[in-house]
């Protein structure tokens, strides 16, 4: 069924707030690339908008995660009582009894399981930085690049994370 809870749950996880995660840390990479300190203007008015969009990427992805984690996640791993035959219910028993598909459990949703924590960390830790020195990121080429680097990575992982859910999910819907 495509419309039913469990259904809603991985869309709002996926598309809604994964989406909304993965266009901030987007627009953030981009801000912290092009904006640069003009001369004669004070650098703070110029790294509001990296603070809150920072902000706002780390905001979504903690959202994502945690709803992943505890709403999404739990069905997903839910085991069939003994003897059922339809597994269609039951996404992780039906990956697992298909020996082409097994990896995705065994490598896609081991990585879903820890690599969204640590892209959470890293917004979040630029998002404390595009905070505490909102002038010096902008002055600062060095800590601008390192923050650059962070949002980069953090963009690369949750890219990897959301294709891997998108391969779980067409495998083995959860209805």
């Amino acid at each position: 069924m495509l419309f039913s809870e469990r259904s809603i749950w991985t869309m709002i996880h996926g598309i809604g707030l994964g989406g909304s995660a993965l266009l901030a840390l987007a627009v953030a990479l981009f801000a912290l690339s092009t904006i640069r300190p003009l001369p004669d203007e004070p650098l703070a008015p110029r790294a509001a908008p990296i603070a809150w969009v920072t902000s706002f990427a780390a905001l979504m992805l903690w959202f994502t995660t945690l709803v992943g984690t505890y709403v999404v996640f739990p069905p997903y791993r839910a085991t069939p009582p003994e003897g059922t035959a339809d597994l269609a219910g039951y996404p992780r028993a039906m990956i697992l009894a298909d020996p082409s598909t097994e990896w995705l459990h065994r490598f896609a949703m081991e990585t879903k399981e820890h690599l969204p924590f640590i892209a959470c960390m890293l917004a979040t830790a630029v998002a404390f930085v595009a905070w505490r020195h909102r002038e010096r990121l902008l002055g600062d080429a060095p800590l601008r690049r390192i923050a650059s680097a962070m949002v980069a990575a953090c963009f690369v992982v949750v890219a990897y994370l959301s294709l891997l859910g998108v391969f779980v999910n067409k495998v083995a819907p959860v209805d």
